[in-house]
């Protein structure tokens, strides 16, 4: 039996969808656990190149049942065009689960009126993909799950008591407002094109487990924007650790048996917030061209900076990893001189722990130098494939954080990893 748990171990697009997919090809449940269509999960494998934004990254493993899960908001209109760029071949076994909730057009408006009243300094960062106010009416209890597409009188009866306020809300934005009647039309049309894939999950999750087959859970975003461990405000609205996995994939803690974070070989972040080992000279500007740093849900430019080994330890500790996975090594491979902030000095102390947002927004980065390889790593397949430099990073990495290496990626091509 294996349930291995995905998660990103900085602050989001660290490369989980191409480990996902790497993980999931024997795979017999693939679930993404949170979040919405704001990930943005790159995959490259033999159908060609995909990046998605709700549908589980092991979507391509035609035997596995690739599921929405509990703990997601569902856009339907993107899950229906993300899946006209699949293999339909491949889209039988993809699930939703009836406790899932959807983000409705009301949300997607709000979640961008809101926005736009903040300062550029106070900025959120946010998609505009209605995340925040879905997740917000989650927690308020007046969300609207998945699964009452599946009974059109009692969802009618929901907007009616929910509407009126949601209008109130979009009249003092000056935005379009919604009638029931739209709105049902609009859900008619969504239960049709996904109501045979609606199901209760639990039963599904709870038979692979007892029979002991290979579970991977899959997360989106990462710790660093945890609503509650991240830099708060700067977060998403759920949490993408190995703590929410348990919590919305319907597999108890004790029945985790990995847990592997992924972090990229140095580090980036999109939105607002502080990025304390960010770059703002020419090698920032590098690994953001080589890397091809720009966001693959919004196509903003990511910020680029070494990678914070401060941020990685903290990770390690609250999720608990029993492995990591280092992508994009290869970005690394021009570099002369590669940094690791190994600490921050903070109210002219030093420390290797993680404050929180405040304290961050004020730390400035320590860095240690470490020698580059220059040479191409785009095609070593085996450890003994790597130049020793390469070797000595990815080791001080183990160091700093404790925790062992099993994967490194040099490249997105599935069998551009190396397992240790």
């Amino acid at each position: 039996m294996s349930v291995i748990s995905i998660v990103g171990a900085q602050w989001g697009d660290e490369g989980k969808g191409r480990i996902v997919d790497y993980l999931a090809t024997d795979a017999d449940v693939v679930i993404r656990y949170q979040g919405g269509d704001n990930a943005g999960h790159t995959v490259v494998n033999e159908y060609g190149k995909f990046a998605l934004h709700i549908i589980p990254s092991g979507i391509f493993n035609p035997k596995a049942t690739s599921i929405v899960g509990v703990g997601a908001v569902v856009n339907f209109d993107t899950m229906e065009e993300e899946l006209k760029g699949i293999p339909e071949e491949l889209h039988n076994n993809l699930k939703i689960d009836v406790r899932a909730h959807m983000i409705l057009p009301y949300h997607c408006l709000l979640d961008g009126a809101e926005e736009a009243k903040r300062s550029d300094k106070d900025k959120i960062g946010t998609t505009k993909r209605g995340i925040g106010p879905c997740y917000s009416d989650k927690a308020a209890r007046i969300g609207v799950r998945v699964g009452e597409l599946l009974d059109p009188e009692g969802l009618r009866a929901h907007f009616e008591k929910i509407l009126p306020k949601k209008n109130r809300d979009l009249e003092y934005y000056g935005l379009k407002q919604f009638t029931v009647d739209e709105l049902m039309e609009k859900c008619k049309v969504w239960a049709e094109k996904f109501g045979s894939r609606i199901v209760d999950t639990m039963p599904i999750v709870r038979k692979a487990f007892d029979a002991k087959k290979k579970i991977v859970l899959e997360g989106q975003l990462g710790i660093m924007r945890d609503l509650d461990w991240g830099i708060y405000p700067y977060t998403t609205s759920s949490n993408p650790t190995s703590g929410g996995a348990a919590n919305v994939s319907g597999i108890s803690p004790r029945g985790i048996s990995d847990i592997i974070g992924v972090s990229k070989a140095y580090a980036t972040s999109v939105g607002g917030g502080p990025f304390t080992a960010e770059l703002f000279d020419e090698d920032g500007k590098k690994l953001r061209d080589i890397g091809h740093e720009y966001g693959a849900t919004t196509g903003r430019p990511r910020r680029c900076g070494w990678l914070d080994a401060v941020a990685l330890d903290f990770s390690a500790y609250m999720n608990g990893f029993t492995g990591i996975a280092i992508t994009k090594l290869d970005v690394l491979d021009t570099f002369e001189t590669i940094k690791v902030c190994e600490a921050y000095e903070l109210d002219g102390q030093v420390t290797k722990y993680l404050p929180d947002t405040k304290g961050q927004e004020r730390a400035k980065p320590i860095f240690k130098e470490y020698k580059g390889w220059m040479c191409d790593t785009t095609k070593a397949r085996k450890w003994e494939d790597l130049p020793k430099e390469a070797q000595d990073y990815v080791k001080a990495i183990e160091k700093y954080i404790g925790v062992p290496v099993k994967y490194v990626s040099v490249g997105p091509e599935r069998d551009q990893i190396i397992i240790l």
